[in-house]
């Protein structure tokens, strides 16, 4: 009978190891999450012991068509935000972001983000690409849209491309000294500069400050540089995603 129930409890434990394994770590949870989501086995027993909150109740047996995660930065303790780049077949990127929490049994996906695209935005800008001569409003506003519908890694691109005029920008809209001209005031020269960049506006908020690249009401994409409480934290309920760029400077999205 000691026998049996050892034997008994070996084979629950050997059944739920793996589970055990695939949850350890943010990226060993993700990982297998990845691997369900795009079997369609997110409703299966071992599906929704990788998921908890609001993931778990959205969990379809869909096929999805998911890579690896590109990005997974721990956020605290019990809470890791990651990324994964899809593709088209066209070879267009976007960015979806996932979180994880750390529960009782161990890493579970609690909710997905991705930054909606307004489809007025898309489709303007489709119309402005097919023009071929546009007014200087008109290129001002296609530079914008280009910026706001861009990926994670072209933002990166067009930052590292940019980095000096965007620093002047952020010096001069916390006070530093701008080139002298007739009739130029500090807002005037931070409007032109914007316009210059391809850029919305420029904001100081929890004493860091915001560069919004584009978006609308709370659904934007921009450059932010941190004040002395730091970059903000990875929240889905508000900033969806955080990225160091180096040197205080980091890429946000919000929704």
């Amino acid at each position: 009978m000691r026998l049996r129930s050892a034997l008994i409890g070996l084979l629950v434990v050997a059944s739920l190891a793996p589970t055990a394994l695939a949850q350890a770590t943010p990226e060993a949870t993700l990982g297998r999450f990845i691997a369900l989501a795009n079997s369609g086995e997110l409703k299966t027993p071992e599906g929704q012991a990788m998921l908890t909150g609001e993931a778990k109740a959205m969990a379809t047996e869909a096929k999805s068509n998911l890579s690896a995660a590109d990005k997974v930065l721990s956020v605290s303790p019990t809470f890791a935000a990651a990324r994964i780049v899809l593709r088209s077949g066209a070879g267009e990127e976007a960015d979806a972001y996932f979180y994880l929490e750390k529960t009782a049994t161990g890493w579970a996906v609690s909710a997905y983000r991705q930054m909606a695209p307004s489809g007025m935005d898309m489709m303007l800008l489709a119309e402005m690409r097919k023009q071929r001569e546009l007014s200087p409003a008109d290129q001002i506003a296609k530079k914008n849209l280009e910026l706001t519908l861009s990926s994670d890694s072209q933002l990166r691109a067009w930052f590292a491309a940019n980095r000096p005029a965007v620093v002047d920008l952020a010096r001069v809209h916390n006070g530093a000294a701008f080139p002298p001209s007739p009739g130029v005031t500090r807002e005037s020269h931070l409007a032109a500069s914007l316009k210059a960049l391809g850029l919305k506006s420029i904001d100081t908020q929890d004493s860091a400050t915001r560069i919004v690249i584009g978006g609308s009401v709370d659904n934007t994409v921009g450059i932010l540089l941190a004040g002395a409480s730091g970059a903000p934290a990875i929240n889905p309920s508000s900033y969806i995603w955080i990225e160091d760029l180096g040197d205080g400077w980091f890429l946000f999205r919000t929704t």
